[in-house]
This record gives structure tokens, sequence and C-alpha cells, in this order.
């Protein structure tokens, strides 16, 4: 069995997230995929960065839809990680896909579309055709994942392009905002709550009926960085978990090779 993993925002575990030292990390571990995250700016650039805003990672504050691509390429996104990251950049698109198009052809990229129709409709799908158009300039759809939380957002994105990319979602499909794609190619188990707050289930591990659930379905099953101990990953891995989205990816791939996930047949 081998069971794929995902850099989350890169190799979080060592470097600061979304950051290009972080992306080079992923390959040189040895990561199946990369997780990275889009916004668009004032001036219709793409930048990778998770929040909306520049507050939690950089030095100074702001929200990303109000900056042009200049103001933000200021802001220290290192610092805060520690003195030996000082003066590292937000990240563009085109950066990101410039420095992959030089390594090799392997890496599977999963794109999280991070501008949802709920807060500027029109926004997100200037943000998203964008996206896909700078992706397509460099030929990398062929390996790559459309993903986001906005269910309305990804049946845009379906619609428009005639179903041509892999959609990833979230199980349960509630948590993408009461709309989905007819199909989805994979879908991200999540734990949730109940109504009344309450956890829905013991554990990190989603029941077997959620996995159940998918696979009967034709979506592809993975997990995400709330997986974090290796006796959980290999319960996933048992109900039927193909790829796993961590934030130590380093640790989970040599866990995993040590109980035989990561065996290609």
């Amino acid at each position: 069995m081998y069971i794929e993993v995902a850099a989350h925002r890169g190799n979080v575990a060592h470097y600061p997230e979304n950051s290009m030292p972080a992306y080079r990390s992923a390959y040189e571990i040895g990561a199946d995929m990369i997780e990275l995250d889009l916004h668009m700016t004032k001036d219709g650039e793409i930048v990778l960065i998770h929040d909306g805003d520049l507050a939690r990672t950089a030095d100074v504050s702001g929200k990303i839809k109000e900056l042009t691509l200049d103001e933000i390429r200021r802001a220290d996104i290192g610092i805060k990680r520690g003195e030996e990251f000082k003066g590292l950049r937000v990240p563009s698109l085109r950066e990101f896909c410039e420095f992959v198009a030089a390594e090799n052809d392997t890496m599977q990229f999963n794109f999280e579309f991070k501008d949802y129709f709920q807060d500027d409709e029109q926004w997100a799908k200037v943000c998203a055709d964008k996206i896909i158009a700078t992706v397509d300039d460099y030929g990398l759809w062929d390996r790559s994942f459309v993903n986001s939380f906005d269910g309305r957002l990804l049946s845009y994105i379906d619609e428009k392009y005639d179903g041509r990319f892999r959609l990833h979602g979230f199980y349960p499909y509630s948590i993408l905002g009461g709309g989905r794609p007819k199909k989805l190619y994979c879908a991200c188990l999540m734990k949730c709550k109940n109504p009344d707050g309450t956890p829905a289930f013991e554990g990190e591990v989603n029941p077997k009926e959620d996995f159940d659930a998918l696979i009967n379905q034709g979506v592809h099953p993975w997990v995400g960085a709330s997986i974090q101990k290796i006796e959980d990953m290999v319960c996933a891995a048992k109900l039927g978990a193909e790829l796993i989205t961590s934030n130590e990816p380093a640790f989970m791939i040599g866990e995993l090779a040590k109980v035989g996930f990561r065996t290609k047949e």
C-alpha cells in the first residue's frame, strides 16, 4: 500500500508557511504533493498566503484584497518564525510556477482557492479564472487539483470549464456551505460538531461510514493535518484513506514507511 503525503503549506514543520523555502523543502523530503493557498491582490495578482490578512504571518497587517502586490511584497513573513527567516516575502503564484517548472515533473499540487463567493462572488470568480489561466501557462494542471471550502465556487469552476479539473472538496459536505459540484475527485474527511456543539465522534479519524460513503460515490478519501499520530494515520489507511495532508510531512513519510504504507507495487 502507498499512502501519499502532501506538504501542508509546504514543509511548515521547519519553515514559515507558504514560503518558498517551505515549498523547496517539500521536494527535498520526498513529499508527493504540495498544498498551497491562493488569494488575489487589489491589482489582480495572485499570491500564496492562507489568511485574507497579513496580520498572523507577517510583521504588518492589511487585507490582501486591499493591497497591491508591491505593498504585500514589502511584508516580512519570516521574522515571526525566527530571526533566521527574516526577510522572506509572500510569493506570487507566478514565482511558484517558475520554481516548480524547473524541478521534477512528478510533484503534484493542491491549489486551495481562498477567495469565496460568500465574501464577494465576482471577486472569487475573477480570482479563480486568473489562477486557472496562470497554472495553464505552465502546463501544471495535469498533476494538480482545484481545492476549496466553497462548494459554489467549485461548481462555478466545474461548469465553466466543462468538468476539466479534478476537484477537491470536504466531507461531511455541509462544510462546503450548502453547495457542491456534481462530481468531486477527492474529499478530505474532517471532524465536525453536532448541532449542540459536541464532537460528532471521538478521536481524530472519521468513522467507517464516512469513508464508505465517499468510496461508494467514487470519491477518493483523503485526510487532513488534524491527523498527527501514526496510529491515527494507520487507522485511516485501513478505512480507505489514500492521502494525508500533513504539517510534518517528513515525519509522516518516515512513519508510514515503517509500517509498510509507502510501498509502490
